[in-house]
């Protein structure tokens, strides 16, 4: 009786004391990006509310900054089990299933809340999602940027302006191809060496988002901007096969609900991001923004829809897209 009395008092104390309990498990998240970045800070609140949540029995050490890897190389050890989860954003993953190529279309959104109601569509998940566990991983959560423009080190004003341009682009097929329509020549170039390639003019400009105008002082020294919003590079949160059987089913109900949770915050809060720094960009730095005529742009890639529809595969998840945003397939 008396060791059972000591026993149930060092429990107690353990407890009170706020110390994990010692049947916690903790999990190994792997990305590419900063901790203070939008999906970083997002990731990071998920796995805070979650080992809250569950008393602590499920905690989360997640390595920034590609400590484990870039992308393509910790998402294979997602696959394999040894790393839980990963972000893995569309184009990386477009490099692995060709299927997420329609994600990464030019123009297949037009507005935020049309963004939020098809990421969050069931149909949608079903499509896009249909072969990822023919790969070994399966998804968690999807993190929004804002959508992506044209930013230039010359004076552009239109479409016509880009013509021969050479523009960083991600490694996409999607993205390659987008630029070529636009008139200019894709560059692929790590986004690390951006701001030497602008600098040293290596390459004329970029396609991506603007927060990075301010956060990554690419303002220094491309000062002019097409505001063409062609896409929306999504961050997707994938797991490994075996990781939602590592826990107990309210535990993992838990760490589903914490990241749909953030997955719909993402949304604004990129554009909240995105606004804030384009004015930094504006007043600080003295980048100018013009408003361009979209429809030469949408013109240009109209083919590439027409392409995508005759692929069985691909044809089927942008059918699926238009559906949940309710509008008809551009012809």
């Amino acid at each position: 009786m008396r060791f059972g009395s000591v026993a149930f008092s060092l429990l107690t104390l353990f407890i009170l004391s706020g110390a994990a309990p010692s049947w916690a498990e903790t999990y190994r998240i792997a990305t590419s990006v900063q901790k203070d970045g939008t999906a970083g800070r997002l990731i990071e609140e998920a796995a805070l509310n979650i080992e809250q949540r569950t008393d602590g029995r499920v905690r989360f050490k997640i390595f920034h900054n590609g400590l484990l890897g870039d992308q393509l190389q910790y998402l294979q050890q997602v696959q394999r089990g040894v790393i839980d989860a990963g972000l893995v954003n569309s184009a990386a993953l477009e490099s692995v299933i060709p299927e997420f190529g329609v994600v990464n279309m030019p123009y297949l959104f037009r507005s935020a809340d049309e963004y939020r109601a098809v990421m969050s569509s069931p149909l949608v998940h079903e499509t896009l999602f249909a072969s990822a566990t023919r790969h070994h991983f399966a998804p968690l959560a999807f993190l929004s940027s804002d959508f992506r423009s044209i930013y230039t080190t010359v004076p552009v004003r239109d479409i016509n302006d880009l013509k021969g341009l050479k523009l960083r682009s991600i490694p996409s097929k999607t993205y390659v191809e987008m630029l070529q329509r636009f008139g200019a020549t894709p560059v692929l170039m790590p986004f690390g060496e951006l701001y030497s390639g602008l600098q040293q003019g290596v390459v004329d400009g970029a396609e991506g988002g603007l927060a990075g105008l301010y956060q990554a002082k690419f303002g220094e020294v491309a000062k002019y901007v097409l505001v063409t919003e062609q896409t929306r590079l999504t961050d997707f949160v994938v797991t490994s096969l075996q990781f939602p059987q590592k826990m107990a089913p309210e535990d993992w109900a838990i760490v589903e609900e914490e990241f749909r949770h953030v997955s719909l915050k993402s949304v604004d809060f990129a554009e909240a991001n995105e606004a804030e720094t384009v004015a930094l960009a504006k007043e600080e730095m003295g980048v100018h923004f013009i408003q361009v005529d979209k429809a030469p742009f949408i013109k240009a890639v109209q083919p590439m829809y027409r392409e995508t529809l005759q692929d069985p595969k691909q044809g089927v998840i942008l059918e699926a897209i238009f559906r949940a945003a309710g509008r008809d397939i551009p012809q």
